[in-house]
């Protein structure tokens, strides 16, 4: 029997090279290329189509989901991704034993002391049960077993035995001594722990080979929330591309005819289309999902697909998203009805139930919901012990033509806030106070806060975003009381943006959602508080001043290498689930001292 993991938990939480623990112990989770899914289904049937994804932010690469236990129709417990047993040494436990032993594949005997089992299986599975917590890793994200033959300090040479001995015990690493039985060396697991190891270069996902890595390796406690980081990269279905034609026509293969072919009306397109599928490259089900579509629909959809996707970085790419957003908060989405058979509208405001809440100070709220939403959510690699300067290793899988990223694609709801334009002349109002000037000196000079590359970006530095991250934390924790949701499965996505021509004018805003996998998407919870929202706005506001944790955390102030003012675990923090900065740029004195 497996462990069992839901596809949107493999993407933010798991994913190649991270470790699973099951119920036959430890378990390293494979790369795609070694994984087994592509056994069940093809490429073309795993495919997650986000064109503007897929043609910035990934360079052209696709996205592939995982497959389901359901939708293959195997049984809930049947394996489908392979995974392999990691570490591969043990610690036997039972009283006077207390032996750390590596199981020999075959062998009825794992711990010296237990004696033979019945059979190699039950002395594999008792080996398993006893997995040692503690592995090898490096900042380059390489992973390997300890090599706890080299640690020890023996007393001749040549000395290799088939296990060691676990003396002391207690609360601390240091009272624990490993001793050979061969020749009585040893040493002190604490010191051990706290030292630079060599790293074997080894990335267990992929197989066994090693590669020569001089940087210093650490040993780690394996379920260490650090060994492992996702790197996840997210995006929100948009117009001019928010329908399910235009998901269909981005399809990897039809794309392409589409991009370098002059293509002028539905037959011509089904015609290139049916040799695509005649050739087993494509479904038929997309090609008479195609045919469905009006001429006119299709030819409007190219149009669209073919318009250039001029994104530089992320910031551009949550900007074009914003706009969007706050388009539809003005007009609704989609502007225009479609009669065309297919699915609903994957981006969808109506107008009619867009409302307006004053804050504390008079400054008024515009609150949207938004009924329906796609997100796609793209797994690119992952960093360990490091978060900052660890090197980043790709999750990529390359199938001899195209570069494939893990993805999920969930849908859903959610609510979006911004100021109204008219009461800031289309910026932020304008801000005081110690803290903010204390982050806009973070924003305009961000080598002196220690912010490195890679970990958060120079704009959200500036005390705009750091306002609207603070206010979307309070926010998360209010509409969980109300909404039928846990703060847990609501996931937050700030926004900022600097006009073209008058840097000084930032605006902000923040889209709250919800969603999981499936076009029914949910339930309404979050956009059914929209009429009277107000109630969620006195509770986020209500005790901004206050911390069961005060003085202490109304104190803290933000400071160079310190990407936190006054918050914690009480006032401000919410789950990583939510959370898309890993609870860092928040600052409750921020808030408080601009209220709207």
């Amino acid at each position: 029997m497996g462990q069992s993991i839901r596809p949107s938990q493999y993407i933010t939480t798991y994913g190649p090279g991270a470790i699973l623990e099951g119920p036959n112990g430890p378990r390293i989770i494979n790369s795609i290329a070694q994984s087994g899914i592509l056994n069940y289904k093809s490429i073309d049937q795993l495919e997650i189509v986000d064109q503007r994804l897929s043609g910035s932010l990934l360079q052209g690469a696709g996205i592939i989901r995982l497959p389901t236990n359901a939708e293959l129709q195997i049984a809930e417990s049947a394996p489908i991704y392979e995974t392999k047993q990691f570490p591969e040494w043990s610690l036997c436990i039972k009283k006077n034993h207390n032996k750390l032993y590596r199981y020999q594949f075959g062998n009825q005997t794992g711990c010296p002391d237990c004696g033979p089992f019945r059979n190699s299986y039950d002395a594999w599975q008792k080996s398993r049960r006893e997995a040692i917590r503690f592995v090898l890793a490096c900042s380059k994200g390489h992973l390997d077993d300890v090599d706890w033959t080299r640690l020890v300090k023996h007393k001749r040479r040549a000395c290799y035995p088939n296990y060691f001995i676990w003396k002391g015990g207690g609360g601390a690493l240091k009272n624990v001594t490993i001793e050979c039985p061969n020749c009585e060396g040893d040493f002190n697991l604490g010191k051990a722990y706290a030292s630079e190891l060599k790293c074997t270069g080894r990335h267990p996902e992929i197989g066994i080979d090693r590669h020569n890595c001089e940087e210093p390796a650490r040993m780690m406690q394996r379920g260490a929330s650090n060994l492992r980081v996702a790197e996840i990269v997210s995006s929100l279905t948009i117009p001019n591309r928010d329908t399910r034609l235009h998901q269909l026509l981005a399809h990897s293969s039809i794309i392409n005819l589409i991009i370098t072919s002059d293509i002028i009306n539905k037959v011509e397109l089904l015609r290139k289309i049916k040799i695509l599928v005649d050739h087993h490259r494509l479904q038929k089900n997309i090609y008479n999902e195609i045919s469905s579509y009006e001429e006119t629909a299709i030819i409007n959809a190219i149009l669209d697909i073919r318009e250039p996707i001029e994104v530089q970085n992320e910031i551009d790419y949550r900007v074009a998203e914003f706009n969007a957003l706050q388009v539809a908060a003005t007009r609704g989405a989609p502007l225009q009805v479609s009669y065309t058979p297919g699915s609903p509208p994957q981006f969808e405001v109506i107008r009619q139930d867009i409302k307006e809440f004053a804050g504390p100070n008079g400054r008024k709220l515009r609150v949207t919901p938004v009924s329906r939403l796609r997100v796609v959510m793209v797994q690119t690699g992952y960093r360990r012990l490091d978060l900052v300067n660890g090197e980043m290793v790709s999750t990529v899988y390359h199938d001899g033509i195209k570069e494939w990223f893990p993805g999920v694609e969930t849908f859903g709801e959610g609510i979006f806030i911004d100021l109204l334009p008219d009461d800031l002349s289309e910026g932020h109002f304008e801000m005081k106070g110690e803290d903010y000037y204390n982050w806009y000196n973070a924003f305009e000079n961000p080598g002196q806060y220690g912010v490195q590359h890679g970990l958060i970006d120079q704009e959200q530095l500036h005390p705009v975003f750091v306002w609207w991250h603070t206010f979307s934390h309070r926010l998360i924790s209010a509409l969980s009381v109300d909404s039928g949701y846990s703060s847990a499965a609501i996931r937050e996505r700030v926004f900022i943006k600097f006009d073209e021509n008058d840097p000084n004018k930032v605006s902000g805003g923040v889209l709250l959602y919800t969603t999981q996998p499936g076009g029914d998407g949910t339930l309404g919870g979050l956009i059914g508080l929209v009429p009277e929202f107000n109630k969620v706005l006195n509770r986020v506001f209500r005790n901004v001043h206050t911390c069961s944790n005060d003085p202490l955390c109304g104190e803290e102030k933000f400071s160079p290498n310190k990407l936190n003012g006054a918050a914690c675990y009480v006032c401000q923090f919410v789950s990583e689930t939510s959370c898309e900065n890993r609870n860092m740029l928040l600052d409750r004195n921020l808030l408080m001292e601009n209220l709207p």
